[in-house]
């Protein structure tokens, strides 16, 4: 079994988009969004609830997502440095508010940019060229039988 400090050593930690310019901008916008996400008449941001690998403290991070048949494919918009996705891997799992409701997933799996792709509208995805987003995650809901 890894431990919290050997799946971190084990994640890659590129350089965030954009020279940090993105980050940036997340972090002041984050707050914002925050009380549009996860809710029912939005379809495009969900809220991920997680708790840190090492303050153990409950965090809530806006996230795009789109629901398939047995989960989430979530955007890495910032790579697979952000914390949210550091500490779904290190906690195996976590929540997902989408459309209101609150729903448990397992800890993400790595999918290529094409799979992911397909869960997007026309749009979405166009915008998601032109931005260079070409990382993303799959979560499958928690209680979802095993394949």
């Amino acid at each position: 079994m890894l431990t919290n400090g050997a799946i971190e050593r084990q994640l890659p930690t590129a350089a965030p988009r954009f020279g940090g310019m993105l980050w940036r901008a997340a972090g002041l916008t984050s707050p914002l969004m925050l009380p549009m996400a996860g809710k029912r008449w939005n379809p495009i941001f969900a809220v991920i609830e997680h708790r840190g690998r090492r303050s153990g403290r409950r965090y809530a991070t806006p996230v795009a997502a789109r629901r398939t048949s047995d989960g989430f494919v979530i955007s890495l918009a910032f790579g697979a440095q952000v914390d949210w996705y550091r500490n779904l891997v290190a906690a195996g799992g976590g929540t997902i508010l989408w459309r209101g409701v609150p729903q448990a997933i397992t800890a993400p799996e790595r999918i290529e940019a094409a799979d992911a792709y397909r869960a997007f509208n026309p749009i979405q995805r166009a915008l998601m060229r032109i931005g260079g987003i070409d990382k993303f995650i799959r979560v499958t809901d928690a209680e979802a039988p095993a394949k």
